[in-house]
C-alpha cells in the first residue's frame, strides 16, 4: 500500500499491543443457539449431547491453538484463556486473534 491512494487507511489502524505478562481471555458466544437447540431437539437446561458437542469443539480449538491453556463453558458460550504475552508477541497479537476467530468460525455447525 506504500504510495498508493489507499495509504490514508493506515491512519485508522489501532495498535494491538497489550501489557507484558497479560493473560488474554477470549469469549465466544453461541450465535442463534436457541434455533440450533430446537433443530437438534436438545433438552433444557443441559442436554448431554449439547454439552458433549460444545466440549468437543473446545478440544478442537485447543488442539489447533497450543497457546490456549484453559477453556471453560457457561450457558451457550465458551471462554478460552491464552498464555500471557511477552513483549515480542505483541506484534503477532492481531494476526493470532484473526487466525483463532477464523478457525472457530470454521467449526460452525448448521
Amino acid at each position: 500500500m506504500a504510495k498508493s491512494k489507499f495509504e490514508y487507511v493506515k491512519k485508522f489502524e489501532i495498535s494491538d499491543e497489550c501489557l507484558p505478562n497479560t493473560w488474554i481471555v477470549i469469549r465466544l458466544d453461541g450465535r442463534c443457539f436457541h434455533k440450533f437447540s430446537d433443530l437438534h431437539n436438545f433438552k433444557k437446561p443441559n442436554d448431554d449431547r449439547a454439552l458433549q458437542l460444545m466440549n468437543r469443539c473446545a478440544e478442537e480449538v485447543m488442539m489447533e491453538n497450543r497457546d490456549i491453556v484453559l477453556a471453560y463453558g457457561q450457558s451457550d458460550e465458551y471462554r478460552f484463556v491464552r498464555v500471557y504475552l511477552s513483549i515480542t508477541m505483541n506484534y503477532y497479537l492481531g494476526h493470532r486473534v484473526f487466525v483463532f476467530l477464523t478457525f472457530c468460525e470454521s467449526l460452525d455447525i448448521p
